[in-house]
């Protein structure tokens, strides 16, 4: 069963936390606010989603976009927040979010890539749940089954966007709450006060760009954290990149070498990450 449903006449919010969006990306926008509305959604845009200067990546500055976040989860006529953005400044905000108001909100923050920030920030701080998925995806490639999938996950109550398919590389049973997502975006909270408390989770791990070289290190960096003897488990994603390059087994092997003295179930996904045709999992 889902763990969050929409109803029809509900309220959505888009947001940009992380980059803005770019102008060209107008027309995709209106394409995903149509399918939303389509299911019944009523959709309202932040102030803070477009870039506001051709000269500026930024759709507002850190204070800028941390209020919109917060104005939005205070709102109790929004149902949800869709956070459509992705780039590299979603850690602008953290120290400005109201986590306290948030925790008493509840409702789910959906985003994926540069937001594994902020999901894994409020998912520590106000202990809600956050939601790993790329809304982007309701328009991709897989879009039509993509739709149906959301649609009956969150609307119906079923299981479609949560189930995906995988394999063990390592032990033969993974259980308990999931924290992590982008590899590159989560070591941004090493050393701040956002930084997951490992203990018994399952780690997902996630990567869009990186060779083997690049993965490795920050591997060893998550390594040297202690994430990896405190984890229960580790499930990995889509390396897109480094897939691409089919060094995908330097990689594994190196995770394997990294937890032979603790052997904690590791599973592969193909479905969980940047792909277009990727599921959503539930932090927390």
């Amino acid at each position: 069963m889902s763990a969050f449903q929409f109803k029809a006449g509900d309220t959505a919010a888009l947001i940009a936390c992380s980059d803005g969006l770019l102008p060209e990306s107008r027309p995709r926008i209106d394409t995903l606010i149509k399918h939303l509305q389509d299911f019944g959604l009523r959709i309202v845009e932040s102030r803070t989603l477009m870039r506001k200067d051709s000269r500026s990546p930024f759709s507002g500055s850190p204070a800028e976009r941390a209020d919109e976040l917060n104005r939005l989860f205070a709102d109790p006529g929004i149902a949800a927040i869709f956070d459509i953005s992705g780039g590299d400044s979603a850690n602008q905000i953290l120290p400005l979010i109201d986590y306290k108001k948030i925790r008493s909100s509840g409702k789910p923050l959906f985003g994926l890539s540069d937001l594994t920030t902020v999901l894994n920030a409020v998912q520590t701080r106000s202990g809600i749940r956050t939601y790993h998925y790329r809304m982007m995806n309701l328009i991709g490639a897989y879009g039509e089954r993509q739709r149906e999938q959301f649609y009956r996950t969150f609307f119906k109550g079923e299981s479609d966007l949560y189930d995906f398919d995988f394999e063990f590389l390592q032990g033969e049973d993974l259980n308990g709450d999931v924290i992590g997502g982008n590899l590159r975006c989560l070591l941004k909270l090493a050393g701040t006060p956002y930084w997951p408390d490992f203990s018994d989770k399952v780690l997902l791990l996630e990567s869009l760009g990186g060779g083997a070289n690049r993965i490795v290190s920050l591997l060893s960096q998550l390594s040297q954290t202690g994430a990896l003897e405190r984890c229960s488990g580790l499930l990995l994603g889509t390396f897109t990149e480094l897939e691409n390059r089919n060094e995908f087994g330097i990689v594994r092997d190196y995770v394997l070498e990294l937890t032979q003295k603790k052997r904690i179930p590791i599973v592969k996904s193909d479905r969980i990450g940047h792909g277009e045709d990727a599921k959503c999992i539930i932090l927390g």
